[in-house]
């Protein structure tokens, strides 16, 4: 009897137990069911590369007659928290534009492409002559000091921005 009577307990508990976990608290009130269907807030929009870098100083160094290559230079000014790069540039009067970095290896001074500047939170970077610069190259046309041309930037969340350029001394 004992043994029946245990078996029946143990019956009952688990029928209890499989009742209660079928119930999984999915029935809401009126209340409820409005709250839930409320419209959710946009996450907030993250603004761009393009949006938060500012361009200082652009300038091309215009050219000789026949010369068909030539450079560009700028400060890229970061306002946001977060890091961006400048991955390209392009300039319709070059066959090729590159990003290139002018460093010292010894004695002498060496120049090589490189696929990004890297323009740091809240802070800049400046292109400029034996440094960071755009290597406009393959020139359709001559530069001529006095004159503007337009550069296309793309930052490395492929952004773009335009940016007029001052033509200026060959000399710099």
């Amino acid at each position: 009897m004992k043994l029946l009577m245990r078996l029946l307990v143990t019956a009952m508990l688990l029928v209890a137990a499989i009742g209660l976990g079928a119930c999984d608290n999915s029935t809401e009130t009126t209340e409820n069911a409005a709250l839930s269907t409320a419209p959710v807030a946009a996450p907030a929009v993250t603004e761009t590369a393009a949006q938060v870098i500012t361009v200082s100083k652009p300038r091309i160094r215009a050219t000789a007659p026949g010369q068909m290559v030539s450079g560009a230079f700028m400060t890229l000014t970061n306002t946001s928290a977060a890091p961006h790069a400048l991955t390209s540039v392009s300039f319709t009067a070059a066959g090729t534009v590159e990003i290139h970095e002018t460093s010292m290896d010894g004695e002498m001074m060496r120049m090589r492409r490189v696929s990004h500047i890297d323009i740091p939170a809240n802070g800049s970077v400046e292109l400029k002559p034996g440094s960071y610069h755009i290597m406009l190259m393959g020139l359709k046309k001559e530069l001529s000091a006095g004159t503007t041309e337009t550069l296309a930037l793309t930052f490395s969340d492929k952004s773009e921005m335009t940016v007029e350029a001052s033509v200026g001394d060959p000399s710099e």
